[in-house]
């Protein structure tokens, strides 16, 4: 699924060039220039939670709607890169012992994968495995493990805290959940908000027993 609709994507942009999401120049889906203006700003959730962006900034906002709604993947590959270099690249100068790390995405529905052909963590978390091959890293991607079991709506239309726990419970479910016991792993996503959402996915892995779960996402 995931290599048709890159070359789907690829089709559709010989069709139709990409514009720069901020300034609308012709070219890339961000340019150098807004680029620039997407200044990352570290901050970690508690002890196991960290995330990069702020999701105010509005071109922040703005870049991750068009990854999740519109089609951009390029979006994801540039925010797994960003969270690579903030949280993973400094592995590559200790120990390159890694075997024991998964990272996790956080699943889509079916609906929402069929819509867009894609799920937007796995586009993030796939990006980070790659900068990190590129360091000599091995970092290990899991897609299998975590899914969602039913369509429940998009957590953005649950305004309240109260829910967005209720939208989320029991939404998750685990396959092969052997193959996270003993192991560290790492969630992927792209905005927390409250945390209902990381705070389910962590509920239902750590029935298998995993070393510790950890979680990096793109803004919060």
């Amino acid at each position: 699924m995931y290599t048709s609709g890159i070359m789907l994507d690829e089709f559709l942009s010989l069709l139709f060039p990409e514009h720069c999401i901020g300034c609308n120049k012709t070219g890339s889906t961000l340019c150098a220039i807004c680029e620039r203006a997407v200044t990352s700003r570290p901050h970690a959730l508690g002890s196991t939670t960290a995330t990069l962006f702020d999701y105010k900034n509005p071109l922040v906002k703005k870049a991750l709607w068009a990854l999740k709604y519109h089609r951009k993947r390029s979006l994801g590959k540039y925010f797994g890169i960003a969270l690579y270099r903030e949280f993973f690249k400094p592995l590559a100068h200790g120990s390159k012992n890694t075997k024991d790390i998964l990272l996790v995405p956080i699943p889509s529905g079916t609906r929402a994968d069929a819509l867009r052909g894609y799920n937007h963590a796995a586009i993030i978390a796939t990006a980070i495995v790659a900068s990190a091959k590129g360091d000599g890293l091995t970092l290990h991607l899991e897609t299998k493990v975590l899914y969602k079991k039913h369509n429940a709506k998009r957590q953005v239309e649950a305004q309240t805290k109260a829910k967005r726990i209720k939208n989320i419970t029991k939404a998750f479910g685990v396959r092969h959940g052997e193959r996270i016991t003993g192991k560290t792993v790492i969630l992927i996503d792209d905005v927390v908000t409250t945390g209902a959402t990381m705070k389910e996915a962590r509920r239902v892995l750590s029935e298998w027993r995993p070393k510790r779960i950890l979680a990096v996402a793109v803004a919060h």
